[in-house]
């Protein structure tokens, strides 16, 4: 069946008016458009809006100028917390010293009138006697050593009785009493006397007496 240019003519004129009616109810946000190569209704061409006749590429749909495409999704990344670390030093405090032992304070025993006698008698030969009885009077005044006149008298004898053994024994004697007071006159001693046996048994009595460290 063969269609004239009048038929085409009418069938485009009602459908030209069809568009018109149908866009007075269509939707603010769809636009519908018919098409032989162009286009009437609303149209969109950037940067303006309207009816009408347009004649080149165009599109159905027209979400008011929505994007054709969805935007990139927006990652948001919270900063990084550093916790700092605390160090704590703890100062090593030394443990102090403990307190020196009191001294210790020996008891003397009163002497009987005997011992008083002996002692007196031992002082005097130590003075005055030949060498064998000085060197007796010295083994005699052992037990009152730490009295202090006997004490004083024998540290005399050491640096002037004019004989070897008798100062020698009496160095020994202060070995043997290991008493702090009687280191001073042995190591004047040891650092004086003439006789080698003399020097010898005052360092000894001395390292009895303070350790090698005190010579």
């Amino acid at each position: 069946m063969c269609i004239s240019g009048m038929q085409i003519r009418r069938l485009v004129l009602a459908l030209v008016c069809l568009v018109v009616l149908a866009s007075g109810v269509a939707s603010a946000d769809v636009h519908v458009g018919v098409g032989f190569g162009t286009t009437f209704g609303h149209y969109h061409h950037h940067p303006y809006h309207a009816y009408g006749w347009y004649v080149g590429p165009h599109y159905w749909y027209d979400p008011w100028c929505d994007p054709w495409w969805d935007p990139y999704p927006v990652v948001v990344v919270p900063p990084p917390v550093v916790y700092e670390r605390r160090v704590i030093v703890e100062e090593h405090k030394p443990t102090p010293p403990a307190p020196p032992a009191p001294a210790k304070v020996e008891k003397v025993e009163p002497l009987s009138e005997k011992q008083q006698q002996k002692k007196s008698e031992a002082l005097k030969v130590l003075r005055i006697g030949d060498e064998l009885a000085r060197l007796q009077a010295v083994e005699d005044l052992e037990p009152f050593a730490r009295d202090e006149k006997v004490r004083t008298t024998l540290q005399e004898r050491l640096s002037g009785d004019r004989e070897p053994q008798v100062r020698k024994a009496i160095a020994e004697l202060f070995g043997r009493l290991r008493d702090p007071k009687t280191v001073a006159a042995l190591k004047q001693a040891y650092a004086e006397d003439e006789d080698r046996d003399v020097r010898q048994a005052a360092y000894k009595a001395v390292a009895l007496i303070e350790g090698y460290a005190g010579l």
